[in-house]
């Protein structure tokens, strides 16, 4: 009878980096779907948050309502930008907030990634009976 009692072993050391790089990239792609999410919630309330303070204040306003959803919940996302801009729509003036941030790839050197931002936006129209005109 002939034993085959090192295959099992060699199989392992072949097969356990490439379930390492399954892994990590599944950790990747989980922090990749988190961050894209945090940032449409951070421009969708940074946007409603903006509508209805004064102008002078909007700029501000917005950052500060990004910011606390985008460092308070997790660190899936780092290195956020805030822009801010006055828009028309329907006849209405609104304000338009788009906010970035890096995927935070940190413990991921592995798999060789480049650094990616996700970016959303959002539009809400100024509340004119809360804003000066």
């Amino acid at each position: 009878m002939k034993t085959h009692s090192g295959s099992v072993t060699v199989e392992m050391v072949l097969l356990t980096p490439v379930l390492m790089v399954l892994i990590l990239f599944g950790v990747y792609s989980g922090r990749a779907s988190e961050s894209s999410i945090q940032v449409r919630q951070a421009a969708d309330q940074a946007a409603r948050g903006a509508s209805k303070v004064s102008r002078a204040r909007i700029e501000s306003t917005a950052f500060q309502v990004a910011e606390r959803v985008l460092v308070g919940e997790s660190t899936s996302c780092i290195d956020f930008s805030v822009r801010t801009s006055l828009v028309v729509q329907g006849g209405n003036n609104a304000v338009r907030v788009e906010v970035s941030c890096t995927i935070n790839s940190q413990g991921l050197s592995l798999l060789g990634l480049t650094q990616r931002r996700v970016t959303a936006s959002s539009t809400e129209v100024l509340d004119r009976w809360r804003v000066d005109s």
